[in-house]
């Protein structure tokens, strides 16, 4: 017969190595410290729900090094007399290790043009945004992103405009290649 507590080591180490065997594939799936690399160089993207509001984003975005991507940006958008454009250069940062998928931090600088009622001006702005790619299918080539950010006005002749513009990825659809 057994003990309780050789029953209790037996389980433990019968759990244990459930565990071990368990992780295993999930473990050599990624990198030490982070994702596995995406195969991808570069990803270009829009968000197709915007259309419908009269709002319109496209985005490039290339790998720089494995954990970092630059790219440039576009939107457009116009409610009633209002109208807002820009155009912006971006890198992203990916502290996992895999550019183009997964947690964001980033910088963009660009130049906003704002327009309303017959008076438009255009201004410069450096900003930051947060967001995280997803990248779907057998392939890894259908990207989904969320993100926010800030961007202040640095310089321009946009008279009494705001002084930070929000920043606001509903949805981003694209495909890397």
């Amino acid at each position: 017969m057994f003990s309780t507590r050789s029953r209790r080591c037996a389980l433990a180490a019968a759990a244990a190595a459930a565990l071990l065997t368990a992780t295993t594939p999930v473990a050599a799936q990624q990198q030490e410290g982070g994702k596995t690399p995406v195969p991808h160089q570069q990803i270009l993207s829009a968000n197709p729900f915007g259309l419908v509001l009269g709002w319109f984003n496209a985005e490039f975005e290339r790998k720089l090094t494995p954990a970092s991507t630059w790219g440039v940006g576009t939107s457009l958008l116009g409610v009633d007399e209002v109208n807002y454009a820009s155009l912006h250069a971006l890198y992203r940062y990916y502290p996992q290790g895999a550019g183009l998928r997964g947690f964001f931090l980033g910088g963009k600088a660009g130049l906003y043009h704002l327009s309303d009622e017959g008076e438009s001006g255009s201004a410069f702005g450096l900003g930051f945004e947060i967001g995280y790619t997803w990248l779907l299918g057998a392939r890894r080539n259908i990207g989904l992103s969320l993100g926010a950010g800030l961007t202040r006005i640095v310089a321009g002749d946009v008279q009494d405009g705001p002084a930070v513009l929000p920043t606001v990825r509903l949805l981003n659809v694209g495909i890397a290649f």
